[in-house]
């Protein structure tokens, strides 16, 4: 590819000191909202953004879940099956199901587990994920148990899958766990003793943190209670946690803050991070209720505990789901009865049992979710793509950009270019030129930061902002750049309204992942369409030249054309 290296080392001259970069365990301030209009407006952020982030925007197709319950042990006051299903074709959601004895139906409880040894077999008096599902069920809940991928049952991915290119895509670790919480709701509502009027979720550490990005972008969830999670100063240490690009100006409190009005209950522990939640989460968090008139619907208590989910903990948990899924009166707490556990091979999936045939191997999933998410990209309704890309870009905040202002009475360039010809030819012809000032980005510094693109923009994702940015301060002015600052100027011209951009693309090849990953790599910006569907969202003049014959782009203000230097003067005096 034509000069796309030699952009970055001209422009190192050029480049501003760089940023600070956030971590998982800054301390970070409560939101400042002032209003209930204000939060929900932020609310909807949210919600784009926990979908966008997870790779569901737009939402994959829902597949037949083909549901199997067997292995059904039945106890004096509660049931309990095995459970696999299909969340995508070929990956398998695995998990035992606890019910009450009868006909009901009967509110139904989603319960994600932590990162324990043992995982939804936890059985310790720290945590007991088997326990509370007794508990529930005895007192009139159905619970599904579910695995995290690469524990117990959830054998065709380690914890640890993923890597650029499944976030160029939007496939993420974090991604495909939300994806088979939603399709876990999806498998409760087929069960016929189980109520179809709000689920419950709850669940502790890695599973409080899918209890709250569930109940931020499932509206059927009607009463979350995640443990131990919600903190203003630690934001989640797994790689589940932390989808690429979630928390670039998120926290978890405003994730699980856009429940509200919906009743969400708070516990914390002395002994891990959510210590402070008494004094600093909780308030806020009833601030953000009490905009909406909702402070009754919020609660928070504090267990003198290392990180758990203890019997305590269980017991404040019961008589919450109570009041909100079964009426009942409100209190502090309900008792939970002893109970003994059935035997962990009565309760895995498969033990002893080879996976189901369709079962694919994490190679395959990746190649599939490319293959589904091209199909949807080309059937899909703009408006979502755009959507995605504005979110991938770090702007889901913003509304679709206005109209670009009218030439200035001097022409003027932004100017991004390892052509020093070009800048001289520019100067001759009068056209005032400001080089952009690139932020340097400090690899070896970013490589200390655990999770990095959860909390930071990645190299490319910051030359799009420093384009943006210079835009901004000089609204008029021709963009005129090449290399990987061109492909950075077509993404920021979805941005911000840029009056013209001519941006020589270097023989980009549109195709090729590869190209991505060298020169644009920016997590979610594949499956949102990348420069397909930033076409669409420019508002003023594209003119892509070096474009070759991979660059095969088109639309209502685009123009690609091969440029002179001479042309590329006239063109940006114009």
């Amino acid at each position: 590819m034509r000069s796309l290296a030699l952009t970055l080392v001209f422009t190192a001259a050029f480049q501003t000191q760089a940023p600070q970069y956030r971590t998982l365990n800054d301390r970070f301030e409560p939101p400042a909202i002032a209003t209930g209009h204000e939060w929900t407006t932020r609310a909807r952020y949210v919600r784009e953004h926990v979908l966008a982030s997870a790779g569901l925007l737009p939402m994959p197709a829902r597949t037949p879940l083909n549901p199997v319950v067997f292995g059904e042990v039945r106890h004096a006051d509660y049931i309990v099956a095995k459970v696999y299903f299909e969340s995508l074709p070929g990956f398998f959601v695995t998990g035992n199901l606890y019910r009450p004895t009868g006909a009901g139906p009967f509110p139904a409880i989603l319960s994600p587990h932590g990162h324990w040894t043992n995982g939804r077999l936890e059985h310790t008096p720290i945590a007991s994920i088997p326990g509370r599902a007794i508990g529930l069920a005895r007192q009139g809940f159905v619970v599904f148990s579910h695995d995290m991928i690469g524990y117990n049952d959830s054998r065709q991915l380690t914890h640890a899958f993923g890597g650029r290119l499944e976030n160029l895509w939007g496939l993420s670790l974090g991604g495909l766990q939300l994806w088979n919480s939603i399709r876990a709701l999806d498998f409760l509502e087929t069960l016929p003793y189980v109520r179809r009027d709000g689920f419950g979720v709850t669940g502790e550490s890695g599973g409080g943190t899918q209890t709250f990005l569930l109940s931020a972008v499932d509206d059927r969830v009607a009463v979350a209670a995640p443990v131990n999670m919600i903190s203003l100063h630690m934001q989640g240490g797994c790689l589940c946690e932390n989808p690429p690009g979630l928390r670039l100006d998120l926290t978890n409190l405003e994730i699980a803050g856009a429940i509200a009005p919906r009743p969400l209950l708070m516990i914390s522990a002395t002994g891990d991070w959510t210590n402070e939640t008494l004094e600093v989460e909780y308030p806020a968090m009833r601030r953000i209720y009490g905009l909406l008139d909702a402070e009754s619907r919020v609660r928070a208590v504090r267990m003198v505990a290392e990180h758990n989910y203890n019997k305590d903990s269980r017991e404040a948990m019961y008589a919450w789901m109570a009041r909100w899924l079964q009426q009942a009166p409100d209190a502090p707490s309900r008792a939970e009865k002893n109970f003994t556990l059935d035997k962990m091979t009565d309760l895995l999936v498969f033990y002893a049992r080879p996976l189901p045939d369709a079962a694919v191997t994490p190679d395959t999933l990746t190649a599939n979710w490319i293959a589904a998410a091209k199909a949807q990209i080309a059937m899909a309704d703009r408006s979502a793509l755009e959507t995605a890309l504005r979110h991938a870009l770090g702007y889901g905040s913003l509304p679709a950009a206005a109209a670009p202002p009218p030439a200035p009475r001097k022409p003027a360039v932004l100017l991004a270019s390892a052509n020093a010809d070009l800048e001289s030819a520019l100067r001759r012809a009068g056209v005032e030129v400001t080089r952009i000032l690139f932020t340097t980005f400090d690899q070896a510094a970013a490589d200390k930061v655990r999770h990095f693109e959860t909390y930071n923009r990645t190299a490319a994702s910051q030359r799009v902002a420093d384009i943006v940015e210079a835009v901004r301060r000089s609204p008029s002015s021709v963009l005129v750049a090449d290399g990987d600052a061109a492909l950075a100027g077509v993404m920021a011209a979805a941005i911000v309204p840029i009056r013209r951009a001519i941006l020589d693309v270097s023989a980009f090849d549109l195709d090729s992942d590869a190209a991505f990953l060298d020169h644009l790599y920016v997590p979610g910006i594949r499956r949102a369409g990348d420069f397909r569907t930033a076409v669409t969202m420019t508002r003023g003049e594209l003119i892509l030249h070096g474009a070759g014959a991979r660059f095969g782009v088109t639309g209502p203000r685009v123009e690609v054309r091969q440029l002179t230097t001479p042309e590329i003067v006239a063109l940006a005096r114009r």
